[in-house]
């Protein structure tokens, strides 16, 4: 769950392109998305795109000694980068399919985005087995890049929080085959 709410934030970040002003509180990733998307936020280039999502820190409290230094570098270690196809289809409207991932349970307490800038706190309440998380995100974006500081903060039902703090990272380095063009359009079918 953890990272399949970063990835719909990244893509979030990748739909607020635009220059008009939005300012939510207590809104669903949906509302968001819709809001951005009425402001005209969807401008970024269609194209290849490359993005890069890094852990920067983690605390894992109640972990000790060898098994917490273990999990510590390995996650640190790990720097997930990806290259994606956007049409210009996909271009226009935001992914709200991506973005709804988090299935009603999530709401924004504030998100702002004006000028080139993101800001928002996104809570998930406890679910089943998981804890309950918050993640801020902040960054910068314009059409062909954006760079935004993910800190999150999640507990688990029995015991303390813990704290990661991501950077995510995107830049259009080109354009995409018709090949890949139609396996993006094909994807965003299924």
């Amino acid at each position: 769950m953890r990272h399949a709410v970063l990835i719909p934030l990244t893509a979030l970040a990748l739909t607020a392109c635009g220059d008009n002003e939005v300012s939510l509180t207590n809104a669903s990733p949906e509302e968001v998305a819709k809001k951005v998307d009425a402001a005209g936020g969807t401008r970024f280039k269609p194209g290849k795109w490359e993005m890069t999502i890094q852990t920067v820190s983690v605390d894992i409290p109640g972990l000790d000694g060898e098994m917490k230094k273990q999990m510590t570098e390995m996650m640190l270690k790990k720097v997930q980068t990806s290259t994606s196809c956007i049409t210009k289809k996909q271009a226009e409207s935001p992914p709200a399919e991506v973005i709804a991932r988090s299935q009603g349970r999530c709401k924004y307490e504030n998100f702002q985005m004006d000028g080139g800038k993101i800001d928002g706190t996104l809570v998930c309440p406890a679910q089943g087995m998981g804890g309950a998380m918050k993640m801020r995100v902040a960054g910068t974006f314009d059409d062909e890049s954006f760079a935004i500081d993910n800190d999150m903060e999640a507990t688990s039902p029995n015991g303390p929080a813990m704290k990661i703090k991501a950077k995510s990272s995107g830049k259009r380095i080109g354009d995409c085959t018709a090949e890949e063009e139609k396996k993006a359009d094909a994807a965003v079918k299924a």
